[in-house]
C-alpha cells in the first residue's frame, strides 16, 4: 500500500484553551512551593556556593494601604533573553535548565510557577528581576495566561539599574520591607550577587483578610516539592515586616527513626520486573540504556498519617529531572509499621512518564511494575518489625492463658445474660443500672427533645427533658407539668412520663415549671395514618447473643412511603428473641419466632421470621447456645474463622476490635500492649502472677462495659457525652462489684471461676 500523499496544513491550536487544559488546578499549598523550587534551580544552574543559596518568602497583609501579597526573593536574577526564551514558554520541560546542560535540577514541565501566578491571585502577579545592571518587570493580570512586560516592552524590558541595592530597596518597599529588614544570611548572599529576582502575587485568592502563614508554611515545608529545595538552600520567611521562626531558616522536621532502624535501607531495583496487569516483563533500564535504580526506605518512630508528617508519608519518585512524582504509602500497604515507612525511588527510565502536577505518573507497564515491586519491598520491611515485636509463647503459657481467658469469658456471659434480660423485661443477676443522681440546682433552661417526630396511633414513647443550670450543666428536675397544644392528637402521661398518641393530626409539646417561670422549647409531633407496613428484612438468622436491626417501611394514607414512623414492636416468643422499642432484635436461645410492628389502626401483614441459631463456634468447646460477644487474647487465641495467629502492635489499644470483628462480636485483649508485655514477662511477673490476673480481669471488665454501653445505645437511649460518662461509671461500678463478689479466689489464688 502506497503512503498517503498530502500537503500538511499549518498546526493550529487555541493557545489559552490548551494552557487551561494543560495546567493542573492550583492551591497555595502546592503552588507556593514552585517559586522557591525555581529559585533553588537558579542557584544550582549558576553554581552558587551552598552558603550563598538564600531564598526569602515575604508575606504582607497588615497594612490597609497596600493590598495583601505573597512574594519570593532570590539573589540570582534573570536576563530578558532568559525570560523570553525559557520563562515565558508554557510546557517547556527544559525551561529550568535555561540553555545549560545541567541535569541535577528539580525542573518540571515549565508550568508550575507560572500556573501559580495566573491562578491564585485576584489582582496580578509580577516578576521583578535584575541581572548585569539591567532590569525587567514581567507580569500577568488575573484571569489571563498571557504574560508581558510592565507597563510595556519599552519601559519594562532591560531598563538600566545603576545601583543594585537601591533597586532592591525600591522593590521591597512594595511589601513594606527594606534591604536592612532581610535576614543576615540574605544580606551576605546579596553582597556578592550580580542580580536578584522578586516574584510577587497580589491579593491571594481565598485569603480575604489575612494569610494563614503558620499553617501554609507548615504544609509547604512538608510538601514533597519542597524537600530538595530545603536541602539545597536556606529558606527564610518574613511576615508583615518581621522575621518568622525567630529569624531561623525553614527546615524539614526531624523524623526520628524506629529504634534499631536508624540507617536507611537501600535496595537495588531489578533490571526486569513484572507488570501486574499484563503479566509481561518490563525492563527498568531500557535494556541497559539507563543505570540501575534504587529504592531507599526510611522509618519513623510514630505514625506518619497525621500532620505534619503525613505530607512526607510517601515514596518520592526521582528521575533525570529530579523529583517527578510520589507513590502514596497508604496506596502501597496498610499496616502498623507500613504507616511508619517512607523513602525515595530513583529510576531514570520513569522520566518520560512524569505528569504536569508531579504527583501521579502516567499509567504504563513500567509504572505499574515498579509500584508493585515497591509495595512488596515496603510490606517485607514492615513485616520484619512486626516479627521482631511479637512474642512466641511456650505451649504451657498458651494453654494456661487460653484456659484462664475462656473461664473469664464464660463468667462474663453469665453476667451479661442477666444484664441483657434486665433491659428487655427479664430477670437475672445483672440489671440495667439507673442514672447517677444529678446535683440539685436552680434551673435556667429546659431542653426538650422528641426522638421521633412522627408516630402511629396508639403508641407510647418517652420524651427527653433536661433541666440545665446557668452554666449549661444538668441538674435534678424541679416540679413541672407537660402541655400539648392539641390533646386530641397526643399528650404526656404525667405518672408514667410517656407520650401517648390518640388520633391523626399535629400537635406540639412543651414542659413548664409549676411556678410558670421557665418553659422549654416546643417539639412538634405528627401522628400519621399508616395504611400498610412492610418489615425489612423479612427473614433473619442470628446467633444466640447477637442482634439485628429491623426497619418498618410504612405506606401512609396519602400514598407516601416512610421509614421514620414510631410504631409498637412485638415478638411472638420472647424466650427465643426479644425486640426493643426501636426494632432491634436480640437472640436469647436457639429457636424460631416472629416479630411484628404496628399501631392501633394497622399491623404488618407479614411478620419478620426470626431464627436464632446456636453460636457458630459451639461444637466441642462448650459454647453452643451461649453466643454472647466473645473475648480472645491476641498471639494466644487464633482467629475463630481462619485459625490464623492474630497479632497487634504495642501502639494499638489494650482492648481492640477490628472492623471484621464487629459483625462477629469478637473483642481482643492486646497481649502486645506495653503493660501486658510487662505482666506476661516471666522475668517481671509472668502469666501465673496475681498482677497478670488483675490486669486480665480489668481488660475483661472494660470490654464488658463497652458491650453493655453498645447495647444501651441500640435501645435508642440518650448518649450525650455527659450521660455516656454517667452510664459508663454506673455500669463499671456494678460490674466491678460483681467481680469482687465472685472472683476473689481467682484473683488471690488463680482458681478459675466455674461454669454453669
Amino acid at each position: 500500500m502506497s503512503p498517503l500523499e498530502y500537503t500538511p496544513d499549518d498546526l493550529s491550536i487555541h493557545q489559552e484553551g490548551a494552557i487551561r487544559l494543560m495546567i493542573a488546578p492550583m492551591s497555595h499549598e502546592n503552588g507556593l512551593a514552585e517559586w522557591p523550587k525555581n529559585s533553588a534551580d537558579a542557584y544550582v544552574r549558576t553554581d552558587t556556593s551552598p552558603d550563598k543559596r538564600v531564598i526569602v518568602l515575604a508575606f504582607d497583609y497588615a497594612d490597609r494601604h497596600r493590598p495583601p501579597s505573597i512574594g519570593c526573593l532570590d539573589f540570582v536574577g534573570m536576563t530578558s533573553y532568559q525570560i523570553e526564551e525559557f520563562f515565558r514558554k508554557w510546557a517547556d520541560p527544559d525551561a529550568a535548565r535555561a540553555g545549560t546542560a545541567i541535569r541535577d535540577l528539580q525542573g518540571g514541565h515549565g508550568n508550575g510557577g507560572k500556573a501559580y501566578m495566573v491562578q491564585m491571585f485576584e489582582d496580578y502577579s509580577l516578576l521583578h528581576t535584575v541581572k548585569g545592571q539591567k532590569g525587567c518587570r514581567y507580569g500577568v493580570p488575573a484571569g489571563s495566561y498571557r504574560f508581558g512586560y510592565v507597563p510595556n516592552r519599552r519601559a519594562g524590558r532591560d531598563f538600566p539599574v545603576p545601583d543594585l541595592c537601591q533597586e532592591l530597596d525600591r522593590v521591597l518597599a512594595d511589601v513594606g520591607l527594606r534591604y536592612g529588614s532581610l535576614p543576615t544570611a540574605a544580606r551576605r548572599s546579596f553582597e556578592g550577587a550580580t542580580g536578584f529576582t522578586f516574584v510577587r502575587g497580589v491579593n491571594p485568592r481565598q485569603y480575604a483578610r489575612s494569610i494563614p502563614v503558620r499553617r501554609l508554611l507548615e504544609r509547604i515545608v512538608n510538601y514533597h516539592q519542597m524537600v530538595t529545595t530545603l536541602q539545597l538552600c536556606q529558606v527564610f520567611a518574613i511576615v508583615n515586616g518581621r522575621l518568622h521562626n525567630g529569624g531561623r531558616p525553614l527546615s524539614l522536621p526531624e523524623i526520628a527513626p524506629i529504634e534499631g532502624a536508624e540507617e536507611p535501607r537501600e535496595v537495588p531495583i531489578p533490571e526486569i520486573l513484572r507488570d501486574p496487569f499484563s503479566e509481561s516483563d518490563v525492563s527498568t533500564t531500557e535494556n541497559g540504556r539507563y543505570p540501575v535504580g534504587h529504592l531507599i526506605l526510611r522509618t519513623s518512630d510514630t505514625d506518619m498519617r497525621r500532620a505534619p508528617r503525613r505530607f512526607r508519608h510517601n515514596i518520592q519518585i526521582k528521575a533525570q529531572s529530579g523529583f517527578i512524582a510520589i507513590f502514596e504509602m497508604t496506596d502501597l500497604v496498610q499496616s502498623y509499621y507500613g504507616y511508619r515507612i517512607y523513602g525515595e525511588c530513583e529510576l531514570e527510565t520513569l522520566e518520560q512518564y512524569k505528569t504536569n502536577e508531579r504527583v501521579e505518573l502516567a499509567d504504563c507497564p513500567l509504572k505499574r511494575a515498579v509500584k508493585e515491586w515497591v509495595r512488596q519491598q515496603v510490606e517485607r520491611y514492615a513485616e520484619e518489625f512486626e516479627t521482631r515485636d511479637h512474642r512466641r509463647y511456650s505451649q504451657d503459657e498458651a494453654s494456661a492463658l487460653t484456659s484462664m481467658n475462656a473461664a473469664l469469658d464464660e463468667w462474663k456471659n453469665q453476667f451479661l445474660e442477666g444484664f441483657f434480660a434486665g433491659f428487655t423485661g427479664g430477670t437475672g443477676i445483672g440489671q440495667p443500672p439507673g442514672p447517677s443522681p444529678l446535683p440539685v440546682g436552680i434551673p435556667a433552661r429546659l431542653d426538650l427533645e422528641l426522638r421521633h417526630q412522627r408516630a402511629g396511633v396508639g403508641v407510647s414513647f418517652r420524651p427527653a427533658l433536661k433541666f440545665l443550670d446557668a452554666t449549661g450543666g444538668r441538674i435534678r428536675p424541679v416540679p413541672f407539668r407537660w402541655v400539648s397544644t392539641d390533646t386530641n392528637v397526643a399528650m404526656v402521661d404525667e405518672d408514667l412520663l410517656v407520650i401517648n398518641t390518640f388520633s391523626f393530626g399535629n400537635t406540639a409539646l412543651y414542659a413548664e415549671t409549676l411556678d410558670g417561670r421557665l418553659r422549654s422549647n416546643e417539639a412538634a409531633l405528627e401522628v400519621v395514618h399508616v395504611y400498610d407496613i412492610l418489615i425489612e428484612p423479612q427473614e433473619v438468622e442470628l446467633p444466640v447473643g447477637s442482634r439485628q436491626q429491623l426497619t418498618a417501611i410504612c405506606r401512609l394514607a396519602d400514598g407516601t412511603m416512610s421509614r421514620d414512623i414510631y410504631l409498637v414492636w412485638t415478638e411472638n416468643n420472647p424466650s427465643i428473641a426479644r425486640v426493643s422499642a426501636a426494632g432491634m432484635v436480640f437472640g436469647h436461645q436457639p429457636g424460631q419466632t416472629t416479630v411484628t410492628a404496628g399501631d392501633d389502626h394497622c399491623s404488618s401483614r407479614h411478620p419478620a421470621q426470626i431464627t436464632v441459631a446456636p453460636y457458630p463456634d459451639g461444637g466441642g468447646d462448650g459454647r453452643r447456645g451461649r453466643g454472647f460477644p466473645r473475648i480472645l487474647v491476641s498471639e494466644i487465641d487464633p482467629d475463630p474463622e481462619t485459625g490464623e495467629r492474630v497479632e497487634f502492635s504495642r501502639e494499638e489499644p489494650p482492648v481492640w476490635q477490628r472492623t471484621i470483628d464487629v459483625g462477629r462480636d469478637i473483642w481482643w485483649i492486646n497481649s502486645a500492649s506495653p503493660l501486658a508485655r510487662i505482666y506476661l514477662d516471666q522475668t517481671c511477673y509472668g502469666y501465673t502472677s496475681r498482677e497478670w490476673r488483675i490486669y486480665h480481669l480489668e481488660r475483661v471488665l472494660e470490654i464488658m462495659v463497652r458491650i453493655a454501653l453498645a447495647y444501651a445505645t441500640f435501645q435508642g437511649e440518650e448518649v450525650s457525652v455527659e450521660s455516656w460518662q454517667h452510664r459508663w461509671d454506673d455500669i463499671a461500678s456494678q460490674m466491678q462489684a460483681h467481680a469482687a463478689a465472685t472472683l476473689r479466689d481467682f484473683i488471690d489464688n488463680g482458681t478459675l471461676p466455674r461454669g454453669r
